[in-house]
């Protein structure tokens, strides 16, 4: 036996006869109801202009303490009750809440920024802090002065040095290079003469 299913409006129980008409209403808040209920009805049913609620002002009251807060649907007539300072308007002092909150927002995004800066800043010293001094990067061309603790490992391990900076594709270290000589202390020292006493026989 073939079954048929109708869908009807939740608002007028008319029939809905073709999908792509059907149209919802989300019931986000009622006084009623704590969660949120789906309507399905005909576009023709429903009057946008004429049920929007133009005089009313949807709140939102967070309680001390509390996270979550309360939805709140006040009349606008209401909403501008509520403020009763004498020196200013509601729209004067919307207007001023509204302001002071885009400077706060101005002022945290530059401080985002900021320190994201600096936080890139510093990683990015961390990253270029390279011990000169050690065997995976000693001889290699840098700027700065070299360290008493590099150039004694360059001058003791030069053919290692040599060999590994061939391998990566740099400049090696050239001790007839007077540049490098006196980059690394690789200059010879003279070898002093020493000095011949001529001995003479004792005088009878």
């Amino acid at each position: 036996m073939a079954r048929i299913t109708l869908r009807v409006s939740d608002l007028t129980g008319q029939e809905i006869t073709n999908d792509e008409e059907v149209v919802r209403l989300v019931v986000e808040y009622h006084p009623d109801y704590t969660d949120p209920i789906t309507l399905e009805a005909r576009p023709d049913e429903i009057d946008i202009d004429t049920i929007a609620a133009k005089d009313f002002v949807v709140l939102s009251y967070y309680a001390p303490g509390r996270k979550d807060p309360q939805p709140l649907f006040v009349h606008l007539d209401d909403f501008n009750d509520l403020f009763t300072n004498e020196q200013l308007t509601p729209d004067q002092a919307l207007q001023r809440a509204q302001q002071s909150q885009q400077a706060e927002e101005r002022t945290r995004r530059r401080g985002q920024r900021r320190r994201g800066g600096r936080q890139q800043e510093t990683q990015t010293r961390r990253r270029e802090r390279i011990d000169y001094s050690s065997p995976e990067h000693a001889g290699e061309p840098h700027p700065g002065r070299i360290t008493d603790g590099e150039r004694a490992y360059v001058r003791d391990h030069l053919d290692e040095v040599n060999a590994r900076l061939r391998q990566q594709g740099q400049r090696e270290i050239d001790p007839a290079d007077p540049t490098m000589a006196e980059r690394y202390g690789l200059r010879e020292e003279p070898i002093q003469e020493a000095e011949v006493i001529e001995e003479r026989p004792p005088e009878r």
